[in-house]
């Protein structure tokens, strides 16, 4: 800049001087030599050298100024590299204080908070204060015209469209239906406060007893309570809750039903619990494998299992519900609660373990009795299994 107010002012100068002479060596009305000839061959060139000059010039400034630079940060990074090298130890317990204070912080950020997996189409809300953080899955913002939530983390609103992140805590702000709705297949996300989403989990510690008895194994994705079993899943846990797996998988995979799964296995568990008269399938060639499962599929199963007969006992899509409340599978309330919020897994591993207390049929003890007899389970693992449900 130093440099273009000098060239500024000398051009302005020689433009004074020239516009204020004739420089003519002829009259004034027939110059020989023109003012604007002069400037042609004189102004022009002096201008393109001076540019040219002062190019060269900051072309030197910068490039002295870069060395500079340049040699002040390698003076800087040496000087940084020897401290670094004399204190290690000090440096090394600065940096574990660091990531100390990080995972506490994280440990205070999602304190107290319940998790929960979700599936597609699930929405987060819940009333001013209540958060959620996704640890996996994805999710977007959701809610009427002008709702919002509020980036904890990053102390901003959003409304209704962005994707969220993982890893970050967000807050409703009123329970007007605005929140977070799962646009992956599943999530795993962290709740408190009142937040809210998809189906609440009941009944995790009776799957845990069952897991511990080796009656119930859940999936290569965990115990999976939250989402509905399909008709194959329902009739694979009851065979399993009986003792009966090993039977099963050895049995002959064939059956009346043409509509099963290429799954051998599952073949065999149906073709073994037709034959065992646990089911009858939904008609005399169809077994419906992958369709969900009902309440009164599940009850009907069990009941059967236990030595009742339906049209004798009880009537499957009926009176199944009455028998399974008086025997003590289930309470009229927790029925309301599965007329409300739809038949899970969670009901299926509740039912499963009621049923090990329950009196047989015939009046020859308790299903549990009927396992330890077979050597499925002992008095101890059944002793064990208990102290779950009563933590």
């Amino acid at each position: 800049m130093k440099y273009r107010r000098i060239i500024a002012a000398a051009l302005a100068a020689f433009t004074l001087f020239t516009g204020a002479t004739a420089f003519a060596a002829g009259t004034a009305t027939d110059p020989l030599v023109t003012k604007s000839h002069l400037e042609d061959v004189f102004n022009r060139p002096l201008e393109a050298y001076i540019e040219t000059v002062f190019d060269t010039l900051q072309a030197s400034f910068e490039a002295k100024t870069q060395g500079l630079q340049a040699a002040a940060d390698a003076y800087a990074r040496k000087q940084v590299a020897a401290a670094y090298g004399e204190n290690a130890d000090l440096v090394a317990a600065i940096q574990a204080r660091v990531a100390e204070l990080t995972a506490a912080d994280q440990t205070t950020l999602t304190q107290g908070m319940t998790q929960r997996t979700l599936k597609k189409g699930d929405v987060v809300t819940g009333p001013a204060g209540a958060s959620v953080m996704f640890v996996t899955g994805t999710g977007k913002v959701v809610g009427p015209a002008g709702s919002e939530i509020i980036n904890i983390t990053a102390g901003s609103t959003r409304q209704p469209g962005p994707a969220i992140r993982e890893g970050i805590l967000y807050m409703m702000v009123a329970d007007n239906g605005s929140g977070i709705e799962v646009t992956s297949d599943t999530a795993t996300v962290l709740l408190k406060d009142g937040a809210r989403g998809g189906y609440e989990l009941q009944y995790e510690p009776y799957a845990r007893a069952l897991n511990h008895l080796g009656l119930f194994r859940g999936s290569d994705k965990g115990y999976e309570l939250e989402r509905t079993p399909n008709r194959q899943e329902a009739l694979v846990m009851l065979i399993r809750l009986l003792g009966e797996e090993q039977a099963a998988l050895a049995f002959d995979p064939v059956s009346p039903f043409n509509d099963l799964t290429n799954w051998v296995d599952g073949q065999r568990y149906i073709a073994y619990a037709y034959r065992m008269r646990y089911t009858n399938g939904m008609s005399s060639t169809t077994f419906g494998p992958t369709l969900e499962g009902t309440l009164e599929q599940y009850l009907t199963f069990v009941l059967r299992s236990l030595g009742y007969q339906d049209g004798v006992d009880f009537v499957w899509d009926t009176t199944s519900r009455d028998l399974a409340c008086e025997i003590g599978l289930l309470s009229r309330e927790e029925l309301a609660a599965i007329a409300r919020d739809g038949f899970k897994r969670d009901h299926v591993v509740a039912i499963s373990y009621r049923a090990l207390a329950c009196q047989l049929q015939d009046g020859s003890g308790r299903l549990s009795d009927r396992l330890i007899s077979a050597g499925i389970v002992s008095e101890t693992l059944l002793e064990e299994a208990a102290a779950y449900i009563q933590q």
